[in-house]
């Protein structure tokens, strides 16, 4: 496999912290109501911050395409359950005991497939799928580069996604089980495509993002217009349910995707720069799976100790702030115990001190 581009691990940084903001803008907006004017500001901000998902979805779908090895099925399938699977099928369980202790085997077992044990895990089982695919996917990959055929893939692409949205779209609002479609691989299928063409042309991507920034920033602030003009015509200012807001309707396909270009061409620039918040990125994006699964529980381990007497805003960004630290340094320290597999989806890092650390801290120590 080739080495990943630095630009893709600040995406995929930069979405984890987007989705700990969602959570803690959701946190605090059903449990803290807070005014009319701070619920729009806070609707807004989660609308900015909407990104995450899909954009792990493309990210996805730019690894896989640079699988150019031969493929063993069983080996893959296999180290996926073991980076993916283990860690939310313990996680849920510890969701299980914070949100519902007494489930019956049935309702756990419905919770674990459809990923409801906690709010964010439909994720996982979304994402699983592409990796079950991958013999089809990456053999369909290699055929459209020896054919040149990208631009008419992801011109047609687009436009069944936009048609297959429309029509799913007052679907996914129901409450029948066909409004679990949200979660099947189908429903992001066009941000995985993105990621496929992103790997394959490279050169050619990274250069249509940052000359396309002038033009894609003004798209995208009509877009995040829009998309909150839906929103508040949709919902009273009083009572705005961020839960309602959903990947799946044309007008955010078309904001989401705007954005993933924006965010394409911030990560080269910021890759570019070298500096702290690049070495922070980097650090963050070594641990951005097991912060996934845990936020949540982080989130509402810290939420309490917060004052309900500061400003709703100010709660939620300091939610924010302690569920980042805490979710990313415990999957640090997790990493170097046997846990870390279980909890995080990684082997264990054995840390060593070097010896001229280990000199240091003697010449501490009172002989």
């Amino acid at each position: 496999m080739k080495k990943t581009p630095a630009e893709l691990t600040v995406m995929k940084s930069l979405a984890f912290l987007a989705v700990v903001f969602q959570s803690a803008l959701l946190y605090i907006m059903n449990h803290h109501s807070p005014h009319a004017e701070e619920a729009i500001m806070m609707g807004m901000l989660f609308h900015f911050v909407k990104f995450s998902a899909p954009v792990f979805v493309f990210l996805v779908g730019f690894h896989m395409a640079q699988q150019k090895e031969a493929i063993h099925y069983r080996r893959y399938v296999s180290h996926k359950w073991t980076e993916l699977m283990i860690p939310y099928i313990v996680w849920s369980f510890v969701y299980f005991i914070l949100f519902s202790s007494h489930l019956h085997a049935s309702e756990v077992m419905k919770q674990l497939v459809l990923g409801e044990a906690a709010p964010h895990l439909w994720y996982v089982v979304m994402i699983i799928q592409f990796h079950l695919l991958i013999l089809i996917i990456v053999p369909f990959f290699r055929w459209l580069d020896q054919k040149k055929y990208w631009k008419s893939f992801i011109i047609v692409s687009s436009i069944i996604y936009i048609g297959f949205i429309t029509f799913i779209s007052p679907i996914v609002q129901s409450e029948s089980y066909i409004h679990y479609v949200d979660r099947t691989f189908l429903a992001y299928f066009f941000y995985f495509c993105l990621g496929g063409v992103a790997a394959y042309t490279l050169p050619s991507w990274r250069k249509f993002v940052i000359q396309a920034i002038p033009l894609n920033t003004f798209l995208f602030l009509s877009l995040f217009i829009v998309v909150g003009y839906e929103l508040f015509i949709s919902q009273s200012i009083f009572s705005i349910d961020l839960t309602e807001i959903t990947y799946l309707k044309p007008s955010m396909v078309l904001y989401v995707t705007s954005e993933i270009f924006l965010l394409y061409g911030l990560s080269i620039t910021i890759v570019q720069t070298k500096s702290r918040l690049y070495t922070a990125l980097r650090f963050i994006g070594r641990y951005t799976y097991g912060a996934y699964i845990g936020h949540v529980f982080f989130l509402h381990m810290f939420a309490p100790m917060i004052p309900t007497t500061m400003y709703s805003m100010l709660q939620a960004v300091i939610l924010f702030l302690i569920t980042t630290i805490a979710s990313i340094g415990i999957c640090y320290m997790v990493h170097a115990t046997p846990l870390s597999l279980l909890l995080i989806g990684q082997t264990r890092e054995h840390r060593t001190l070097s010896i001229p650390t280990i000199s240091k801290l003697k010449k501490g120590i009172p002989s």
